[in-house]
Order: structure tokens, then C-alpha cells, then sequence
């Protein structure tokens, strides 16, 4: 979910004008009702009541009600206080920015001896009242009165279609529960998730049936837990003193050669925490729901690289200074014994322990990996900062290649006491040039530098290892990352011929390029992609499924916007919208997908000419009985419905005749059964492509002492071929 200030701020970018969700439906919010009874703690009921209220409305058809949580986050935008009562003015104010049509406003006139409650609907756009209503009884009939002012309010607006079934997610089991749960609300918009968690917990144990409250305690709890990820990426008041504290220490401080042991490891110490304090702060401008991988956020590189510059400018320093440190003494130590009220103020930060062990590894892998320690853990950032500065990259590989030399001299001159350590030495940096140049996809050059190690040691302790490594990479032994890479390599080459070798290998091809592109990374892949690859009734499939894991990549670094075309292109390209809807329900809620399934399929309309209808799931097409009978079927999210248009095959094989419209309604035990005239605009030459056209149909309802009509016009679709 959504912060509220970057709630506020999606809303509001879209601007004030009210306008029709997609599909045509007019677009309904619930303002808090205002409390009228003179009980000073009954003001919370207002939001509960409304959400009451909007539970309800949501199990209606014919409307779009706003959520909630987008009416909070646009009374903070505008500044509004959540315990002051709605004038007209300030309802349609409201109403404009959440980009509602009507607005429903009401009152609690009374609650003792009976609860009383009134509604006004009007357009937002002039105040005019649509519909109005007003009801009153005893309070433990709390869920019969809602339900009757909702059905005054949506007979007053003439909505055709209501799913009984989940109107019961209302049901409110006593005045006393919606208090509680009104609490549990305002806690949660205070941010205050700690005590909602503990209230609507405390609610639902008292209220095991009340559903309304078991939902909102597994909202609370993801929250919670979406909290807790978080906090540990903050720059908390802990790692902000110590942060201070190190720029302190730092700053003019004398020269190293000049600093007896304790002063030299406390100026280390300093190095490391101001390094591990830059690369928290860091986190404050990159996507945090890889744990591992991250990447600046959209509008935010230029901040990063700069927190990246100083984290680099920093390192440096380090690298010089643990040198001198490793020169000046002679049994140094990696531990830096830092006091206990630092190790305090980096245990509140959960930035680790303080130790150094060789800073200039950590160098190599900030460059060329984009690897860095904000704890006792890494993380990586993408672009590596090599792939942002190439000058750096060269430097730091031709000072590894320096050091390299050094080593591998040294082992020739020491004593056979010292080979050992030596070997030792030239053997992890050897290492390190290898791993840097495999994260550029270098292999061979890899291979060559992991041969130089065999060659200077072939007895040595890692010889072993070594000769598998390059085994592995040479494809003589299974490696599992170097079959992935293959398998995608073998897929361009043979134009995707192969739909196997392109779901093995896409993912890791995707992984390789994010590291060192960023977001850039998502095009360049599909062009990639698109350039060699022929598709195929084979590989239809494996396609799409790049398509949707862009859109899954693309969200996890919160760029909804590509994450809505990648969808789309996933979808044109034969994934099952069903599927889609599913991957955005349960892992990436914070994107929405707004009009993409409306841009691939759709099929809606005016119902009697005034209202609109829309199906939103399962459209597709079917060709049966020999290529003589077109079947289009829809059905939607929501409720248990379907429509189906069945069309024959004239004597020239077009289909220009509508045999039957059958609608099964969700309130309804038997299908309707009606007319239907349909005009096809494009006809689909093959599976998952799409069938396009416009149609009418009217159905005939028996009501008690007369015929009643029902006409669907003004429709059109676009489903796809199955």
C-alpha cells in the first residue's frame, strides 16, 4: 500500500476534474460523516461509518467507489482537519481533487434512545442533489439501518445490479464494535500501526464474525511488516549523530604517521561508520523492495550519485590509511574496539559491528559490482559505479593489477616461513579480478586470470578449486549461472525457436543487465529480445513471460509506469489477463494497473441508455463447430457474471448474424436470454490475436403483471482469440 503523502501526490497529479472510472462508470466517494449527536467520543465514528458505508456501495454495480485511504491522504494534502465537519464547498472541493463525480455526504443526528442518520448525494461539479435519505431505529439494528440508507441511496441513483453476498462484508455487529473498529482506523491514519495492530487484534478476538475488521487486521499486519523492512533501510536519529560524530573526528585531523595505535584504530573507526552511515543514507533514494538489489529511484540519480561520490571519496581515504596502519604496526588488528556508547548508537542504526578488514576489496566491488556494507550485510546498487564512470572502473582495475604484481614479487622474495600468506595474498586479489571481470560478462579474460593463478601456485590451496572454476566456466562441469547464461545466448541465436531455452535463460539475462543498466535494462532487454526472436505458437508464451517479469522488475523498483506498459506488452503478447490481475493483487498491490487491461480487452456499454456497464475478466473468443460459430464471452471481476454473444457464419463464411445474447447475472438464478445484433471490426487470423467490434442486445424480463425490457447499446469489445 501506498504511503499517504505519495498517495496524496498520485491523486492529486491527475489532476482535479472529475471524470468516469474506466469502463464509463461515474466515480462515487464517501466522505466522513459529520457528528451531530453532541457526544465528543463518538468522532471517530465518523470514519468508521464510512467505511461502512463504502464496503457496502463497493458491492454495487454501476459505480467506482474511491477507497478511503485516497480520501485521507487528499484532506492532508489540502490541509484539512479529519474532525471538522464537510460544508457543501469543501465536499465538492474534495470530491473534484479525488476525481469524483458525486459525492456522498451525511450525519449522526442522534444515538440515544435511537440511532439517527442522514445522506445527501450530490455532483460534485454543482452541489446538485441527486438523492437523499434518512433512516432511524434502535442502535443493535446498526447494520439493517446502513443497509437501508444504502438502498435509499442507490434506488435514488437507479443502480441495476447488487451482489448480496458481499454486501455482508458490512455487517457491523454492534455500535460498540464500530467504535472499536472507527479506533482501530484512526490509528492507522495516525501511522501509529503498532496500537491499530494491537486494537483491531483485540476487535477481532472479541468479534471473531466481524469481517470487515478480520480484513483490515491482515491490511494493519502487512503494513507492519512492510514497516519493519523498511526501518531497518532508515537513517534513523542514531545513524544521523553518528554520522555527525564521524565528520567531526574527520575533519582537519592530523597525519596518520603522527597518531599512536588507539588514535589510528579510532580514526579508522570513524572511516568505517561514516562509510557504512553514507551507504544507509544511500538507501533513501533507491528501491528498497529487493533486498539485495537496488536501484536510484526515478528523479532521484542525481542525489544518489552524489551520496555515491562521497561514499567512493571516503574509501579512498580509508584504503590509504588502513595501508599506513598495516605499515606502521606490527601485529595490527581488523577490530577497532570502538566505546561502548558508539557500539550502542550503531546497534539503535542496525549498522553492525566496526571492524576493517581490507578496504580496498571493498573498493574493487563498490565499482565493479555496486556492492556495499550498511550493516553486517551488503546490498548492490545498479548501475555499478564503474557503469557510471568508466574513468573510475580503469583506475581501480589498474590499481588491482598493480597490487597483483606487488604480490605475486613479494612471493618469490620471502621466506618459506612467509610463502604461505603470500600465496595467500596474490591469490584473493587474482580472485577478485576474476569475479570483477565474470560481473561484466569478461569470461575469458576471467578464465585467463584464473589460469594465471593456477600457474604462479599449481600446488597451492586453492589450485583445486581454481581448476573447477574454469571448468565450470569453460562448460566442461555443470555451473548453474553459466547454463542460464548459455541457454539465453542459444535463444537469440535460434530465434527463440526453442521456447525452453528462453525461460531458462530470460531471468538470468535480466539479473546480468539490471546490475550494470539500471532500469535501462528493461528496454534493452525486450529489444534485445524483439529483434531476435520469431515468434511462434511455440513460443508465445515464453515471450509474454519476459513481458511479465519486466513488469514484476519494474515495480519492485517503483517505476509503475513501465511496470503498466510491460503488462500491456504482456498481455498483447498472449498472457492471461487473469494472471495479471493476480500478480498485481498479491505482490505488487502498490502499482496499479490502471486502463491497461481496458488497452488490451474490453467490452462495455450504456445499459437503458443512461448507466454504463463493463466486463472486465475472461474475455475471449472461441471458434467452434468447423470454423461456423463465433463465441464472445466476458465476465467480471467482482461477482459471479457472465455475458456471451454467439454468432453464426453466413453462406460466405463472415460472421454477420447474432444468434443469441445470454447473460447469467450474479443476483440472478437463470440466465437471460435475448436479441442481439453485433458489427465485427477486425476478426482475429489465428489464437491470441483479437477479435474487435461493436454489438447490442436487448433481454425481456417477466416482472409481475408486465414484460420489462433491458437494452445494452452503444457497446463494444475487444477479446482475444483462444
Amino acid at each position: 500500500m501506498l504511503a499517504p503523502a505519495l498517495l496524496a501526490a498520485v491523486v492529486l497529479a491527475a489532476g482535479p476534474a472529475a471524470a468516469p472510472a474506466p469502463g464509463g462508470k461515474p466515480v462515487l466517494t464517501v466522505l466522513y460523516f459529520d457528528n451531530q449527536t453532541g457526544q465528543g467520543d463518538l468522532e471517530v465514528l465518523r470514519k468508521g461509518l464510512a467505511d461502512m458505508i463504502i464496503t457496502d456501495l463497493v458491492a454495487w454495480d454501476g459505480v467506482a467507489v474511491v477507497e478511503r485511504e485516497k480520501l485521507e491522504a487528499v484532506m492532508a494534502e489540502l490541509k484539512l482537519q479529519r474532525t471538522a465537519a464537510f460544508d457543501q464547498a469543501t465536499a465538492v472541493k474534495v470530491g473534484r481533487f479525488l476525481g469524483a463525480q458525486y459525492v456522498l455526504t451525511g450525519s449522526m443526528i442522534s444515538v440515544s434512545p435511537e440511532l439517527k442518520i442522514v445522506a445527501r448525494l450530490s455532483k460534485a461539479e454543482t452541489s446538485e442533489l441527486v438523492a437523499g435519505a434518512s433512516v432511524r431505529g434502535p442502535q443493535e439494528k446498526l447494520f439493517d439501518l446502513e443497509q437501508e440508507l444504502v438502498d435509499q441511496i442507490t434506488a435514488g441513483i437507479d443502480l441495476k445490479v447488487k451482489n448480496l453476498a458481499a454486501r455482508r462484508k458490512a455487517k457491523v455487529p454492534d455500535l460498540a464494535s464500530l467504535v472499536a473498529y472507527s479506533v482501530a482506523l484512526d490509528l492507522t491514519d495516525q501511522g501509529r500501526l503498532d496500537e491499530a495492530g494491537k486494537a483491531i487484534q483485540a476487535l477481532v478476538s472479541r468479534q471473531p464474525s466481524f469481517l470487515m475488521a478480520r480484513e483490515r487486521k491482515d491490511d494493519i499486519l502487512k503494513r507492519l511488516k512492510e514497516v519493519e523492512k523498511r526501518r531497518a533501510d532508515m537513517a534513523t536519529e542514531s545513524v544521523l549523530e553518528l554520522g555527525r560524530r564521524a565528520d567531526a573526528a574527520l575533519k582537519d585531523a592530523k597525519p596518520f604517521d603522527s597518531l599512536d595505535v588507539k588514535a589510528q584504530k579510532d580514526r579508522l573507526a570513524m572511516r568505517v561508520i561514516k562509510g557504512k552511515v553514507i551507504a544507509r543514507v544511500l538507501k533513501q533514494y533507491l528501491s528498497w523492495r529487493r533486498e539485495r538489489l537496488r536501484i536510484a529511484l526515478k528523479g532521484k540519480e542525481a542525489q544518489a550519485m552524489l551520496v555515491l561520490r562521497g561514499w567512493l571519496e571516503n574509501q579512498r581515504a580509508l584504503v590509504v590509511e588502513h595501508g599506513a596502519y598495516l605499515r606502521l604496526n606490527k601485529y595490527p588488528s581488523s577490530s577497532l574496539d570502538p566505546s561502548p556508547e558508539i557500539v550502542n548508537l550503531m546497534r539503535d542504526g542496525h549498522l553492525g559491528d566496526v571492524a576493517c578488514h581490507d578496504p580496498f576489496e571493498d573498493l574493487v566491488r563498490f565499482v565493479a559490482e555496486g556492492r556495499l556494507h550498511d550493516s553486517d550485510s551488503y546490498y548492490e546498487v545498479a548501475p555499478a559505479f564503474g557503469d557510471l564512470d568508466p574513468k573510475e572502473l580503469k583506475a581501480v582495475m589498474g590499481e588491482l593489477d598493480e597490487r597483483i604484481q606487488r604480490a605475486l614479487a613479494a612471493y618469490l622474495k620471502v621466506d618459506e616461513a612467509g610463502k604461505q600468506r603470500a600465496e595467500s595474498d596474490a591469490s584473493e586479489l587474482l580472485e577478485l579480478k576474476a569475479e570483477a571481470l565474470l560481473s561484466y560478462g569478461k569470461t575469458d579474460e576471467a578464465i585467463a586470470e584464473l589460469q594465471r593463478l593456477l600457474d604462479a601456485f599449481p600446488n597451492g590451496r586453492q589450485a583445486p578449486w581454481t581448476e573447477k572454476r574454469i571448468k565450470q566456466l569453460i562448460g566442461a562441469e555443470h555451473d548453474h549461472t553459466y547454463d542460464e547464461r548459455e541457454r539465453w545466448a542459444k535463444a537469440l541465436k535460434d530465434g527463440c525457436a526453442d521456447d525452453m531455452d528462453l525461460r531458462v535463460g530470460a531471468d538470468r539475462a535480466l539479473a546480468d543487465r539490471l546490475k550494470h543498466e539500471g532500469l535501462a535494462a528493461l528496454k534493452n532487454h525486450a529489444d534485445q529480445l524483439e529483434k531476435a526472436c520469431k515468434r511462434t505458437p511455440r513460443n508465445y508464451g515464453a515471450i509474454a513471460g519476459v513481458y511479465k517479469d519486466l513488469a514484476m522488475e519494474a515495480a519492485f523498483h517503483e517505476d509503475c509506469e513501465a511496470y503498466r506498459h510491460w503488462f500491456a506488452e504482456y498481455v498483447e503478447s498472449g498472457g492471461s489477463v487473469s494472471d495479471m490481475m493476480g500478480y498485481a493483487k498479491n505482490w505488487t498491490p502498490w502499482c496499479e494497473l490502471g486502463d491497461v487491461v481496458k488497452g488490451v480487452v474490453w467490452m462495455d456499454g450504456k445499459l437503458d441508455r443512461d448507466w454504463s456497464f463493463e466486463f472486465d475478466r475472461h474475455l475471449v473468443s472461441v471458434l467452434a463447430q468447423g470454423g461456423k460459430r463465433l463465441t464472445i464471452s466476458a465476465g467480471k471481476e467482482a461477482v459471479p457474471e457472465s455475458f456471451s454473444l454467439y454468432l453464426d457464419a453466413d453462406e460466405k463464411g463472415a460472421f454477420t448474424v447474432c444468434h443469441l445474447a445470454q447473460w447469467h447475472r450474479a443476483d440472478e438464478r437463470n440466465a437471460l436470454e435475448g436479441k442481439c445484433t453485433v458489427h465485427l471490426t477486425k476478426l482475429a487470423s489465428q489464437k491470441f490475436e483479437y477479435d474487435e467490434g461493436t454489438f447490442s442486445a436487448t433481454f425481456e424480463i417477466q416482472e409481475p403483471g408486465y414484460v420489462r425490457k433491458m437494452e445494452m447499446s452503444d457497446a463494444k469489445f475487444r477479446v482475444r482469440r483462444e
